[in-house]
């Protein structure tokens, strides 16, 4: 689907939540753009409408309304900048288009990205899959048990999501991509560097992998990048395993715990060999503790989305 093809309240998105656009103000953050769709759900309608109807229709203060009257205002640019990006093979989905996970607004809420930068076969981001997360310095063992998992994966039928990071990630996601499976990729790095890479070229050929990012493709790796990338994992899958984690710090470790605090999804942690210093923490926690991958992957019905953050979601491994 090119640009042309896009609905109007897709392009409102895309406007709103993103710098596409060129307009000299801020977008809005997630939350901002949810509360807003709450009042107008269909934000086109505020296409070439005055700042004070903007303030009326949508409840905002003055000078909120005049801000989402700019960033609205930006669509010639706008369309200039997708044209460039899909000639690149990037793809701006959004709440409005066919294919946007609904699993991440079921479990998010209005933490769910209001626009993924995607390239690849973006309908894998709707298959069922499993996730498999854990630390960049991992043991060997650790590694092996990430790229069992991730083989495991793939014999099961399911689509393994993970984060694209060294050490565990790309362990499972290279295990499950030669056992003949799909992979997609939650990335908190420049979406655009990832795909110049050689193994990610080759991944994207074959039509079985995706790659996605809720930042602008070209925004270098952070800290904060990281976390916001975390929720997505955990809120696409069926389970995501943690394969190791260290102590009270790192990425892996806020990503398992504010998912188990908020509520964002099924959170199982490897405690057998090769184990991080912080699984064992993170099951008394809450996650699920499993230490035999042999039934791990088997007949695993996602859970009902809970209204109560933080509430620990029953899980039959």
């Amino acid at each position: 689907m090119g640009a042309g093809a896009r609905s109007e309240d897709a392009l409102a998105a895309l406007l709103l939540t993103t710098r596409l656009g060129d307009a000299d103000e801020a977008p809005l953050s997630p939350g901002r753009f949810w509360s807003l769709v709450a009042v107008v759900p269909e934000p086109s309608e505020l296409f070439a409408t005055p700042a004070a109807d903007i303030a009326r229709r949508a409840g905002l203060p003055g000078h909120e309304a005049e801000g989402v009257e700019r960033l609205l205002a930006a669509g010639t640019s706008l369309a200039f900048a997708l044209e460039r990006s899909e000639r690149q093979g990037f793809f701006a989905l959004t709440p409005f288009d066919a294919g946007y996970p609904r699993t991440l607004r079921d479990w998010l809420g209005d933490q769910a990205p209001p626009v993924l930068f995607t390239v690849g076969a973006r309908e894998l981001l709707s298959a069922e899959s499993i996730g498999v997360v854990g630390s960049r310095a991992v043991s060997g063992e650790g590694e092996a048990i990430a790229r069992e998992i991730g083989e495991r994966v793939v014999r099961d039928g399911l689509t393994l999501v993970s984060g694209g990071a060294k050490g565990v990630d790309r362990g499972a996601m290279s295990a499950a991509r030669e056992a003949g499976g799909r992979v997609v990729g939650y990335l908190a790095e420049s979406l655009l560097r990832r795909v110049r890479e050689p193994s990610a070229r080759r991944a994207l050929a074959d039509g079985t992998s995706c790659f996605a990012t809720p930042f602008d493709p070209s925004a270098r790796s952070s800290a904060a990048h990281a976390i916001g990338r975390n929720k997505l994992i955990y809120a696409s899958a069926r389970v995501t395993v943690v394969v190791a984690s260290e102590l009270d710090r790192g990425g892996t470790w806020e990503g398992a715990t504010e998912a188990l605090r908020r509520g964002y999804g099924s959170v199982a942690v490897w405690v057998g060999r090769g184990a991080g210093p912080g699984n064992e923490r993170l099951a008394e926690l809450g996650a699920t503790p499993v230490d035999d991958l042999s039934s791990m992957l088997h007949a695993l019905p996602r859970p009902a989305v809970t209204s109560s953050a933080g509430e620990q979601l029953p899980l039959d491994l």
